[in-house]
């Protein structure tokens, strides 16, 4: 048998291990993973160089779009970014005004449309409920490849801006009782802040004309309190529940405490919870919620990954622009994230001794694929799946610049960062789109990808 491609001379990494094997590709898929002397004739081979060959990266959390560009274009930068730094397939979490979602991202020249015209990569998509009428559609989404429903728990009030419309506690639980009664895959996931305590810090604040930090209007107990609330509404549903963007020391233990009580609750943090801090980044560009922290919450973060009670990864890649950060109280939250999530990683957690390989693996891609109802088709080199795979040399490095990275963003808050570990190739169902920092994959390659029903 002659097959597309073998990729040899490399260390396959997978969650439970590192070892010398090449990868034999064909129509896409990956046929054979075997020492290199016994991996078929090909028509092209890539030689890896004595690298470390992973699984794509699957950006769990991503808001294309964010948050007034051109969906279009929007999707061709930020796939063309998530290329560059070795992602292979996005989760993108929509938010759309009141009205139909099935619709709104399955219509004639909706979302998914949009996306396989314009798109590098492939795509998931997950939706954000705001109305009881968007919650009746909960099944039939399901049935579309739509495993997530998000929850924005504290955009209310003068937060909630276009085209989110605020949310109550009603809209969570009857979301929450409806994504349990429609079954597997189905989960719910919260953004967990309490604005309530937020819009009183912000009042007292403003009225003295203090210059704080953004975190200083939000402690971190404004994160645990809804864990707690909506992991009631949870237990009391059947729900499963999955928190975005943990940011705080104090979440992973109560996550166990919950599980504890019956909770069917899993976590996810974001490099920037990591390795970004109230003093590592200017205060409007770092502006985002929830908010940088102390080097304490990045610490207890990357226990928690340790402990395995923080699951999965992803950027919240939310590209702003510096023409929406022009002042602290007014600039639009979030940050381009996804092209620097793999090499940030990387450089910050494997090079630095703070998770091994196989966690990255295991967080970034295989509990991802997973959880949203990816796997095996993506998250895992093995016979069968996708040939979705990035080479990385540990030892690259890369001073990190705006004007470098393919954002459709102009600011990166890693902005002068010397980062060791960088993606070299990224391949796509079989097809290289990044080679040595050039985009040669095109618009329109990617497709949508839904979740796979049980």
């Amino acid at each position: 048998m002659t097959v597309d491609t073998i990729i040899k001379n490399g260390k396959v990494v997978s969650p439970g291990g590192i070892f010398p094997a090449g990868v034999a590709i064909k129509d896409g898929k990956i046929v054979a993973v075997a020492s290199d002397e016994i991996l078929p004739e090909a028509e092209k081979i890539i030689e890896a160089g004595g690298n470390y060959v992973l699984p794509g990266i699957i950006d769990a959390h991503c808001h294309v779009g964010w948050p007034d560009w051109p969906v279009p274009e929007a999707y061709r930068k930020d796939t063309e970014a998530a290329v560059a730094g070795g992602v292979t397939t996005l989760v993108d979490r929509i938010t759309l005004p009141p009205g139909s979602l099935v619709e709104q991202l399955f219509g004639t020249g909706k979302r998914k449309d949009v996306l396989e015209k314009n798109a590098y990569i492939d795509v998931a998509l997950q939706a954000c409920l705001f109305t009881l009428e968007q919650i009746e559609e909960v099944p039939k989404l399901g049935e579309l490849g739509i495993a997530g429903f998000k929850f924005y728990i504290p955009y209310r009030g003068p937060e909630a801006v276009p085209p989110m419309v605020s949310i109550d506690d009603g809209i969570i639980y009857f979301g929450f009782k409806k994504i349990a009664e429609s079954g597997g895959p189905a989960f719910a996931q919260i953004h967990a802040e309490n604005i309530e305590v937020f819009f009183k810090f912000k009042d007292i604040f403003m009225k003295e004309g203090k210059e704080v930090d953004w975190l200083d209007t939000r402690p971190n107990f404004c994160e645990i309190e809804p864990l707690i609330r909506c992991g009631y509404f949870a237990k009391i549903t059947g729900c499963p529940v999955y928190v975005v963007h943990m940011s705080v020391k104090e979440g992973p233990s109560m996550v166990v405490k919950l599980r504890a009580d019956g909770v069917n609750m899993i976590a996810e943090t974001c490099p920037q919870y990591l390795t970004l801090t109230k003093d590592n980044v200017d205060r409007v560009l770092g502006k985002v919620n929830p908010p940088l922290r102390t080097e304490e919450d990045n610490e207890g973060l990357w226990q928690g990954i340790r402990q395995g009670i923080i699951t999965n990864l992803g950027s919240d890649h939310a590209p702003c622009a510096l023409k929406h950060k022009k002042e602290f109280w007014s600039a639009v939250v979030g940050f381009a994230g996804v092209e620097t999530f793999l090499p940030v990683m990387l450089s910050e957690g494997v090079n630095k001794g703070k998770i091994s390989l196989e966690k990255l693996v295991e967080i970034a891609c295989y509990n991802n694929a997973k959880q949203y109802a990816l796997l095996p088709r993506k998250g895992t080199i093995s016979v069968g799946s996708d040939a979705d795979i990035v080479i990385v040399d540990l030892n690259k490095k890369v001073k990190v610049t705006a004007e470098k990275l393919h954002y459709i963003s102009d600011f990166t808050p890693y902005e002068g960062w010397e980062i060791t570990g960088w993606p070299v190739l990224t391949m796509v169902r079989g097809k290289v789109v990044m080679e040595e920092g050039k985009i040669v994959g095109e618009p329109g390659y990617g497709k949508y990808i839904p979740a796979q029903r049980a």
